[in-house]
Order: C-alpha cells, then sequence, then structure tokens
C-alpha cells in the first residue's frame, strides 16, 4: 500500500503498522510555520518530497522553505504543547552566513556614506 492510499485509508481498515506509518505522514504533513518568512510549511514541501517519497526516517533530508528558501532544522520538543509536535529552526550555519552578508552589507553601505561628499 503507497503512502498516498495509507492517507484514504480508513484508520479503522488498517493494519496496526499501517496505523503507525498514518500516524507518521500526519505529522509529517503538518504545515507548521518557517521562523524567517512565517508561511506554513509541511515536512515534506521543506524536504521536496511527496507523502509517497517518504520512508519513515530512513532517509536524512534536508529542509528549505519553499517560499523564502531559509536552511531548516526539524525540532522535535520533549513536551508538546498544543498543536504539532515539532517545529521549524533555522539551521545555524544558514543563519550565521545571512548574518555575515548583513554585516558585509551594512559596512558597504556605511563606507559609501563616508566617501560621498555632502
Amino acid at each position: 500500500m503507497t503512502n498516498r492510499e495509507i492517507l484514504k485509508t480508513p484508520k479503522e481498515m488498517l493494519g496496526e503498522i499501517d496505523k503507525q506509518r498514518l500516524f507518521l505522514l500526519r505529522v509529517e504533513g503538518t504545515p507548521v510555520p518557517c521562523p524567517a518568512c512565517k508561511r506554513p510549511v509541511s515536512a515534506f514541501e521543506a524536504a521536496g518530497v511527496g507523502p509517497d517519497a517518504y520512508d519513515f526516517g530512513r532517509t536524512k533530508y534536508e529542509y528549505r522553505c519553499p517560499a523564502c528558501g531559509a536552511e531548516l532544522e526539524q525540532v522535535v520538543p520533549f513536551v508538546a504543547a498544543g498543536g504539532a509536535p515539532w517545529h521549524w529552526h533555522l539551521k545555524d550555519a544558514w543563519l550565521q552566513e545571512r548574518l555575515r552578508k548583513a554585516q558585509e552589507f551594512d559596512r558597504r553601505e556605511k563606507s559609501g556614506r563616508d566617501e560621498k561628499p555632502s
């Protein structure tokens, strides 16, 4: 049975393993806001795969927001408080690179203003 078929099949008609798969498919398919642009993004969208390609954790995906391009990490808190049982964090390396570029831009802007006559 494909993952899409599992999603369409009534829970009562699924075996125990497929019920567990259904749960995971629903969790991964839950859109959660991107911390950079606030657009809701599911793990499938961020990984660039459809539900049928999802292999229940065997593949390590790289996640990126399709709206703003931010590199994301999926975080599962120790205690989930309502809503989705996970959320996105910006990848530290991606965020540090953006900060470096912003600081370089600020330096160029400042030096450009200092050089211009009034």
